[in-house]
């Protein structure tokens, strides 16, 4: 029998936090072109810092080149590996649109916030789909 999870208070999102993560990800979850797609990324790392996943200095960026282990990583997370996976997404941007098109059709941006969201005790901490 598994131990259930538990949100820790200490990374609760705000009302405001949770609908802008939820709109975001609303987003990102249509069909998009490059430059849009390109935009929906930055989207998200302008909003990371507020939400505590922004990349600090010293965390190296989550491997990206495997979307399904990008996402497993993901599902399991704390917010340390979370700011990890957005390093990780940064490099995707940097690469150009088309990159960060076949990002958000796999799902990894997406990944990230339903995870920030299951930490910050808003959704329940299940892949919420993400997963194959």
């Amino acid at each position: 029998m598994t131990t259930p999870f538990r949100p820790d208070k200490a990374h609760a999102l705000t009302a405001v936090e949770t609908e802008l993560l939820r709109d975001l990800r609303s987003r990102q979850n249509r069909p998009a072109s490059d430059k849009a797609a390109a935009v929906l990324l930055n989207a998200l790392f302008q909003t990371a810092p507020r939400v505590e996943i922004g990349p600090v200095p010293g965390d190296g960026p989550l491997e990206t080149a495997d979307p399904v282990g990008f996402k497993l990583a993901v599902a399991s997370a704390g917010m340390k590996e979370l700011r990890s996976a957005v390093a990780g997404l940064r490099l995707v941007h940097a690469k150009g649109p088309a990159f960060s098109l076949k990002a958000l059709a796999d799902g990894l941006p997406q990944a990230v916030i339903s995870r920030r969201l299951a930490l910050g005790g808003r959704e329940p901490a299940i892949d919420n789909g993400m997963l194959p």
